[in-house]
């Protein structure tokens, strides 16, 4: 995402666009890639805590709806009359109970993921010579998914190239992928750590790989690294305020 995409999707959420320009921005987003990924992640977090909302009306609805049954089972006293009397109670209790699991799953679904967030640009190496192989491998198993394949054929090309960042970067990314996330980190933070263009992708790469092992606390210390301007910066202020 570039930083004219990312205030256009500002602007879009803010409220700030015209009719005309809002939706030219669903359009977009409608035909899918990076743009639309960010579009239905900006728009779930948007909706979050509307649902936030309708989830504690949900559960207040529901501890109404139990008291008032059990004040009415006591009075009613013959369990009979109690059986013929609150059987429409019992249903509007199992229909409570039935939306406020679905509101929980809802919560649950909500919380912070390392699927949502890597979203990984595709692999595309500027090579020449007797590593051309090992770069192409690279590039089609890391674009299919085949992170332990692409783990093999950049560990051949960092051999000859042991200064390639885009390849150290994209092996991190392939460990993170394997649940390796501490030799992940190892190869990532020299990046990080670096004044290269890849700088802020490796910050946030080594902030997922936190994501992705629960670890809040040091995930939340690599985000802060991310200045304003940086690749991923507005992705890291949204997940900061998710962070518990």
């Amino acid at each position: 995402m570039n930083e004219q995409d990312i205030t256009l999707l500002n602007d879009y959420f803010n409220g700030l666009l015209s009719p005309e320009q809002a939706e030219s921005v669903r359009s977009r987003a409608a035909a899918g890639g990076e743009f639309a990924r960010e579009f239905e992640l900006r728009q779930h977090m948007e909706e979050f805590p509307r649902r936030d909302a309708r989830r504690k009306v949900l559960a207040d609805q529901l501890a109404a709806t139990g008291a008032d049954f059990f004040k009415e089972t006591e009075a009613a006293g013959s369990p009979n009359l109690t059986a013929k009397v609150n059987w429409r109670r019992w249903m509007a209790v199992a229909a409570s109970l039935l939306l406020v699991g679905a509101a929980v799953w809802f919560m649950q679904q909500s919380e912070p993921s390392y699927s949502r967030y890597a979203q990984h640009t595709p692999l595309s190496l500027t090579v020449r010579g007797a590593t051309d192989e090992a770069a192409s491998k690279a590039e089609s198993d890391f674009n299919a998914h085949n992170y332990a394949g692409a783990l093999a054929a950049l560990d051949q090309l960092l051999a000859a190239q042991p200064d390639l960042l885009t390849a150290q970067l994209y092996k991190g990314i392939c460990l993170i992928e394997l649940d390796r996330g501490a030799e992940a980190r190892s190869v990532l933070t020299p990046v990080a750590e670096g004044a290269s263009a890849l700088r802020a992708e490796a910050i946030w790469y080594v902030a997922l790989s936190y994501l992705k092992e629960k670890d809040n606390n040091n995930c939340r210390a690599s985000l802060q690294r991310l200045r304003e301007g940086d690749d991923h910066f507005e992705q890291a202020q949204a997940l900061l305020k998710k962070l518990r």
